[in-house]
């Protein structure tokens, strides 16, 4: 059974280079730093709430990975969710009609592991993981982000969507969020994954990030929201260190994506 989000995948050049903002500008703690011979990738656990983010630097260009960076560069790569049964999980999937990657669990950085095709999740790509137990280190509630807020997942028809992920993965909407925001070009709407939500967009305009970034990939990963206690006090502290990040504006506010490592940050103020 799937519960919640185990992390949110991101693919960098160098996991050094990211280190320097996620863990020493954000805070984040590290609790494994890894490579994966047979997968080509070292990969880097960063603990945030009861998630993690997890940071993908190829160390050879044959794999999917470094293909991945080589297209699409540094950004959101995945979404992990947490299983009770990766195997049985797998199974379930394919008897829906799920189009698979890998049709067996096998070891990964967050465990046993297998991934879904995106083409049958609206361009997002889902990785199943059974958490092997072992020794990790938790998240710091000293650092400048608390949790995972949100993932931000643009798609051409919210209602079509939101019909797949139920079926999937067992989420459902929250129908008190979310409707349009004209100011912004798009419609919302917000389904809970356990803890954090997925943020459906569509957007209703030709302008702006969102009817940019659908026209040029389609459906897929778009943005990546993080709690902090103060907003502007987080904008502070992160320009404070060289980080690039706009003013924050009603409570949120935005890194750029060249200090974020090509990802669609957004810092969200949460009491």
């Amino acid at each position: 059974m799937l519960s919640k989000i185990h992390h949110v995948g991101l693919v960098v050049r160098s996991a050094d280079a990211a280190l320097s903002f996620y863990r020493d500008a954000l805070g984040l703690p590290v609790s494994v730093d890894r490579v994966i011979e047979d997968q080509g990738v070292r990969g880097v656990l960063l603990p945030i709430g009861d998630a993690e983010i997890e940071l993908l630097e190829p160390t050879r260009d044959d794999t999917g990975v470094a293909r991945y960076l080589e297209t699409r560069g540094e950004g959101m790569h995945h979404v992990c969710l947490a299983s009770d049964d990766c195997a049985a999980d797998l199974k379930a999937a394919a008897a829906a009609g799920v189009q698979l990657i890998d049709e067996e669990p096998r070891p990964g950085l967050a465990g046993m592991i297998g991934f879904l095709h995106p083409k049958s999740n609206h361009g997002v790509l889902i990785e199943y993981a059974t958490p092997i137990e072992e020794s990790h280190v938790g998240a710091s509630a000293d650092a400048l982000a608390q949790r995972i807020d949100h993932i931000g997942v643009v798609v051409e028809d919210i209602s079509v969507a939101a019909a797949t992920y139920e079926r999937h993965f067992g989420f459902s909407l929250d129908d008190s969020r979310g409707g349009p925001i004209a100011a912004l070009g798009i419609e919302n709407a917000f389904m809970p994954a356990g803890n954090t939500d997925f943020e459906f967009i569509k957007p209703t305009s030709d302008e702006g990030p969102v009817a940019k970034f659908a026209a040029e990939r389609g459906e897929g990963s778009f943005l990546l929201s993080l709690a902090v206690t103060d907003a502007a006090g987080a904008v502070e502290a992160l320009r404070a260190g060289g980080v690039r990040a706009g003013d924050a504006n009603g409570g949120v506010a935005f890194v750029s994506p060249r200090s974020s490592f090509g990802v669609n940050l957004q810092l969200v103020q949460r009491s």
